[in-house]
């Protein structure tokens, strides 16, 4: 008997094959959001922000998250839609808000043009009355009150500004009340005409920079150019009326009475040039207007300048003093005056005009607008219904799919449990995947053989289903053996077991050992494994091992079958038939592999002499063969040597 220690504790890893039953069993949560992902091509998500954003779609999280996407994508583009509409909303509004806002300053500087038009001929007529007091001047400056009152009664509103200093410019009775005191107290006081022109001025003034702040606080465009011209030509008219009111005082006297009021009138005049051409400056319609207003009456503009030009001319004289020549520079300054008046209305008649038509542009827009947000606002929750349903029918779909899916995958799984058990792993997955599995040369491996001893006399004196029976319960038993070893079951034919291992995994020269271990474990675990229909009556095994090149492929296409060729195989076979009960019969190429791994317990066969020729003949010539006793794992005091020539008889 011969002993060798082992070298090296080498253990294989252990085989947990799912069985066919444990393959229909129900996925868990997590392989069933796998699987759903995998079948939306999706990746897994890797941190908290995908999964906020992904998720399994036939769970309650993730129909709510995939419902928020859906609706995200409709009523995302819809509410950007919805807010360059409502900026174009918005500005339109803000357009015709403008454009009205404008019109309203229009028509009050129309309004205020008019009043500072009949507070400009009263300044005249007062001045004229002061400069040539009698019953005909002061009948045509009672002529002009009841006018002015008029124009300030018909002022649609009146601006209170908060930088109104004084309290006669409140409101209109205070204004009215104001100036109603000075009138009674023009006879009282005697008033020169310059002090009547600079107080009728210093109100005029006041109603202008009305006029100024109106006009500033519509800046719209063009139109605010053509606002800017109307005001310049309503200043421009009172610098006329400040050139006429002087003039009149001039015609009245015979003269002026300082330097000043002349340089005065100079300064009136030159103003109202240079408004004029201010005018043209911001609106060549507004200049176009006055030029054609001026060609029409080119007669009195010859009249007009040749009075200026007598006026400038400064020849003061008593004797030149003249009440008719004053009216007649009056009326014709007025009428000059009217001109400008004329002008100012036609161009105040195409503002409107164009506010108008902006006006009715932008209604119409907000209009438009407001259906289209009466539409978006009717259709949007109909969209929203209808997405809502897709969604919640496409999650349905997925959860058919999910189902089917998981159907297929236990069909699969269930399928792929016979192929494995029909073929290795690695050849069926090549053959799932249309490889051509080509036979192998495997220069190292180690064939394992067993039989039942007495199995022909046990058959003999059972049923057939007994003997499936019998048979079945075995082979059981060592399947679940042999998946704790690195070794693969090649075939079992009637009570023939087969077992390589370095096949078709290479293992270096761990196969002998595995083979060893293996065997001494099976005959441990049949020495008290009964009969199933013999109570009382054990199985006997012989088993034959030997080490040796084989090739492996697969035969077949109805059927196909991992089968081994060569000389291994049928010696592997010759050493089970002539081994004994209850023990392991190795080749010499199984022991030596043995030895150098080390660790097992052998003893050389001592009857060899009665089976040399057999042996001869399978070897090529004479041999020696052992038998496997134990190993560190499994010590031969655990195998029931006593009885390995010993047992029933059949």
């Amino acid at each position: 008997m011969l002993f060798f220690k082992k070298k090296s504790q080498i253990r294989p890893e252990s085989k947990t094959a799912d069985s066919i039953n444990s393959s229909t069993g129900s996925m868990t949560a997590s392989q069933l959001n796998s699987l759903i992902m995998n079948m939306l091509s999706l990746p897994q998500a890797k941190n908290s922000c995908d999964s906020l954003c992904r998720d399994n779609p036939i769970t309650n999280t993730g129909k709510r998250k995939q419902l928020i996407k859906m609706l995200m994508i409709v009523l995302l583009p819809m509410g950007i839609l919805m807010g360059m509409i409502s900026n174009v909303f918005v500005s339109v509004v803000k357009n015709y808000v403008e454009a009205s806002s404008i019109r309203t300053s229009l028509f009050f500087s129309v309004e205020l043009g008019q009043m500072m038009r009949y507070l400009q001929r009263e300044r005249d007529m007062s001045a004229l009355y002061v400069s040539a007091i009698g019953k005909d001047t002061k009948g045509l400056l009672l002529k002009r009150y009841p006018d002015t009152d008029a124009a300030v009664d018909n002022m649609s509103y009146w601006p209170v500004r908060l930088n109104n200093q004084k309290q006669e410019f409140e409101s209109k009775e205070k204004f009215l009340l104001y100036l109603n005191r000075h009138r009674y107290q023009l006879d009282q006081h005697n008033r020169t005409s310059k002090q009547e022109i600079e107080f009728y001025t210093s109100l005029i003034e006041r109603f202008m920079s009305w006029l100024y702040e109106t006009v500033s606080e519509s800046r719209t465009g063009a139109v605010w150019k053509t606002l800017v011209a109307y005001q310049e030509i309503i200043v421009a008219s009172e610098y006329i009326g400040r050139e006429r009111g002087l003039g009149v005082t001039y015609f009245a006297r015979g003269g002026f009475e300082s330097k000043q009021d002349y340089l005065y009138f100079l300064e009136a005049q030159i103003n109202s040039n240079i408004t004029f051409q201010s005018c043209k400056r911001y609106s060549e319609m507004a200049y176009e207007i006055y030029e054609d207003q001026l060609r029409k009456k080119a007669s009195l503009l010859r009249q007009i300048t040749n009075m200026r030009l007598m006026i400038r001319s400064n020849k003061s004289s008593r004797l030149n003093a003249s009440l008719d020549n004053a009216n007649y520079w009056f009326e014709n300054m007025t009428y000059y005056q009217e001109t400008v008046r004329e002008t100012q209305k036609k161009l105040a008649e195409k503002i409107d005009d164009q506010l108008s038509i902006r006006e009715k542009e932008d209604l119409q827009v907000i209009i438009s607008i407001s259906c289209i947000f009466g539409v978006v606002l009717m259709v949007c929750p109909l969209v929203i219904l209808g997405v809502y349903r897709l969604t919640v029918q496409i999650q349905n779909y997925s959860q058919t799919i999910a189902n089917r899916t998981k159907d297929l995958n236990k069909e699969k799984k269930r399928i792929d449990t016979l192929l494995y058990q029909m073929l290795p792993k690695s050849v069926a997955e090549r053959l799932k995947s249309n490889e051509i599995v080509e036979a192998e040369h495997f220069s190292e491996s180690t064939v394992f053989f067993s039989d039942i001893v007495g199995f022909t006399k046990i058959a003999a004196s059972s049923s057939p289903y007994q003997v499936v029976d019998m048979l079945n319960s075995l082979y059981t038993c060592f399947d679940k053996k042999i998946e704790m070893y690195d070794v693969y079951k090649v075939e079992t034919i009637g009570d023939a077991y087969m077992v390589v291992s370095g096949v078709p995994r290479k293992n270096g020269n761990r196969h002998a050992a595995e083979i060893g271990i293996m065997a001494l474990n099976l005959l441990r675990t049949v020495k008290d494994l009964e009969i199933p229909h013999l109570p009382g009556m054990t199985f006997r095994l012989r088993i034959g091992c030997h080490t040796g090149p084989v090739v492996a492929g697969v035969v077949g296409t109805k059927m196909p079958r991992y089968c081994l060729f060569g000389e291994t195989v049928i010696t592997a076979s010759k050493m089970e038939s002539l081994g004994k009960a209850n023990r392991v019969h190795i080749s010499q190429t199984t022991r030596d592999v043995l030895v150098s791994i080390g660790g097992f317990t052998m003893e050389e066969r001592m009857d060899n002499v009665q089976i040399d020729p057999e042996l001869s003949n399978a070897f090529g010539g004479s041999v020696c063969t052992y038998w496997l006793l134990g190993s560190q794992d499994i010590p031969s005091d655990t195998i029931s040597t006593a009885s390995f020539d010993q047992g029933l008889e059949y």
